[in-house]
């Protein structure tokens, strides 16, 4: 056997372990798909994390917080920031302009973002459509 071919078993023989000990159900990831996540997360955060009052909405001043927050906690942890300067203003999100972002706004905002990155989703750098397991 291949030294590649070992570790590939090897990898492989890991990450079946993995699902079989996790009862093969996916473990949400915090901050992604509105899992429970704080500011250190990657990914989209949840709406829960960036409404830190718990009052259903999220003000201006609460999303500024919340990314301030983020940043620095991604910064500490030596996270790469690319494309940090381009993330979209709070008034950009706040479609009808009432000063607070409702779950649905926030929804909007980002599916209508990622419809706008080219429909690519699911397909690979090649533009091959990707296997679903």
């Amino acid at each position: 056997m291949s030294r590649n071919t070992g570790i590939f078993t090897i990898t492989l023989l890991a990450a079946s372990i993995g699902l079989i000990g996790a009862g093969g159900t996916a473990v949400a990831q915090p901050g992604w798909m509105g899992a429970p996540g704080g500011s250190g997360s990657r990914g989209p955060a949840a709406f829960s994390a960036m409404d830190s009052d718990g009052d259903g909405a999220i003000s201006a001043a609460e999303h500024a917080a919340f990314r301030a927050e983020r940043i620095a906690a991604n910064a500490a942890a030596g996270r790469a920031m690319r494309n940090v300067g381009n993330a979209p203003a709070f008034e950009d999100i706040d479609a009808n302009g009432d000063g607070e972002l409702s779950q649905a706004e926030l929804g909007d905002f980002r599916s209508a973002r990622m419809a706008a990155r080219g429909g690519d989703a699911g397909r690979g750098w090649n533009g091959q459509q990707r296997a679903r397991w």
